[in-house]
């Protein structure tokens, strides 16, 4: 079952007639917060997130998903597949919701249901091909195929299976902004980190920190 999504556009965020300022739309743009996971499969799961309390998500259209995973360096066929309008958004976030699942299980020292991944996985076929690269030096390219929706996301599923399979799940972490939804993968030397962004929600919780010694120093 999916949560309510919430479009944005251009900076406002448009629910009923309730205007919000909010972070812009991926057809605009990048954003920020949109690779700050330092892992494919959570800058996957934080597609849906919640910039200062507000319910965002990158993927609203199929194009939406087609964006982001070019903007990801996934590699995609360069003739696009004509599914049923609708359906690699409803795929991927069907997919996205997996992954969540599957890395709140871990986290929370319990097993994660494998069955729906799995699922995913029976469809990433792929081959090796050869290509030349400049100064003539030969490298292995991944070819898929993009017969099924399953299959154009694969690589996404594979990157889901290889995070709970072998991510350290110590330096897996939830942001500790107190309305904030993303993960990250803590890559840092003395694995600190504890913020999605400094100037995100690391930069408010130095401003709260701020007035709240200069509210106590005035009692």
């Amino acid at each position: 079952m999916f949560v309510t999504y919430v479009r944005i556009h251009h900076g406002l965020q448009q629910k009923g007639d309730t205007m919000h300022s909010g972070p812009t739309h991926a057809t605009a743009g990048l954003h920020p917060l949109d690779f700050i996971g330092d892992h494919l499969a959570i800058d996957f799961i934080n597609t849906l997130r919640t910039p200062d309390g507000v319910l965002y998500d990158v993927f609203e259209t199929d194009k939406d998903v087609r964006d982001w995973l070019f903007h990801a360096g996934v590699s995609t066929p360069k003739e696009p597949v004509r599914w049923p309008q609708g359906a690699l958004l409803w795929k991927a976030r069907q997919l996205r919701e997996i992954a969540l699942k599957a890395v709140e299980a871990m986290k929370a020292g319990k097993r994660p249901s494998l069955d729906t991944l799995n699922l995913f996985l029976e469809h990433a076929a792929s081959h090796p091909q050869l290509v030349m690269r400049p100064g003539s030096k030969i490298e292995i390219k991944r070819v898929r195929g993009s017969r099924t929706l399953e299959e154009f996301l694969s690589p996404i599923a594979e990157a889901v299976a290889e995070l709970l399979a072998d991510g350290d799940f110590d330096l897996i972490r939830h942001c500790e902004g107190e309305e904030c939804s993303l993960w990250f993968y803590d890559r840092t030397k003395a694995h600190r980190r504890r913020w999605c962004s400094p100037a995100a929600c690391g930069n408010r919780a130095k401003v709260a920190a701020f007035r709240a010694r200069v509210k106590a120093n005035a009692n």
